[in-house]
């Protein structure tokens, strides 16, 4: 009896897998990206974010902003970040937007300057703020702007998840980027990034991103409220937290602009 019981416990297990195999390979590389782009039902976000430079001696600087962002119905995603403290970035704010049909626009504003400047495609590949993020890692996603490849499933650290790899469609865009392969780890359960490595051509790690602290949102939206990248090349770290994270609460559409961008709270 007991024999049975393994061996009809064997057959499910098989039927099981067999099942997640059939529906993961039904997945595209897209389509695992898209839905770590939706979010789930979040519609708008705010929250705030501690910025923690880390540099090759372990010395740290510690910047605190606010974060914004919306979806709209037509497609269109927005998201607007605020510098707080400390005083010398205080008021520096940076302004992503993209709609369906338009060109999408990257808008940075330093209080010493008096205006917002427009961020070339050019420069999306540039450190942000002196961080290891890049104006591309902070920015909203292009999903087009890659080929995304579903590789396989796997495990990390106890973790299902897929394995991607995207690549700039072009070359302008690859060497705006300053990468030529970026691997993605994006957990099953949550859609939400593990781990990401980015590559040159010649297979050379650039730069290495882990995503931790999983929370939920609520309606099946789930956030890594930790994100940290290093640089492989000077050895600096930059982490950066999410608290105070707040869902659906009706931001307007005209909060993201640049005159909102250049009022210092």
């Amino acid at each position: 009896m007991r024999g049975r019981m393994r061996i009809m416990a064997a057959v499910c297990g098989l039927a099981l897998a067999l099942c997640f195999v059939a529906g993961a390979a039904n997945l595209s590389g897209r389509d695992v990206i898209k839905r770590l782009d939706e979010m789930g039902s979040v519609q708008d976000l705010t929250a705030d974010l501690e910025m923690r430079l880390i540099g090759q001696d372990g010395q740290e600087r510690v910047r605190q902003l606010t974060l914004v962002t919306k979806r709209g119905g037509d497609g269109s995603r927005k998201m607007l970040m605020r510098f707080r403290l400390p005083a010398d970035v205080k008021g520096t704010g940076f302004l992503s937007l993209s709609r369906p049909g338009s060109a999408d626009e990257s808008w940075l504003f330093l209080p010493a300057l008096g205006k917002p400047r427009r961020i070339a495609g050019a420069e999306r590949g540039s450190s942000f703020m002196g961080s290891d993020f890049t104006y591309a890692d902070i920015g909203l996603i292009k999903i087009d702007d890659y080929r995304h490849t579903f590789v396989r499933t796997d495990q990390l650290e106890g973790e299902e998840v897929y394995v991607v790899e995207s690549q700039p469609v072009s070359e302008e865009i690859r060497r705006a980027d300053g990468f030529t392969r970026k691997t993605w780890w994006i957990r099953q359960e949550t859609y939400t990034v593990a781990k990401a490595e980015f590559a040159d051509n010649t297979g050379r790690l650039l730069k290495f991103l882990r995503g931790t602290d999983v929370v939920a949102l609520g309606s099946g939206a789930w956030l890594a409220a930790r994100m940290e990248m290093k640089n492989m090349e000077s050895g600096t770290r930059t982490v950066i937290t999410f608290k105070n994270i707040k869902v659906n609460t009706g931001v307007a559409d005209d909060y993201f602009s640049t005159r909102q961008l250049t009022k210092i709270n």
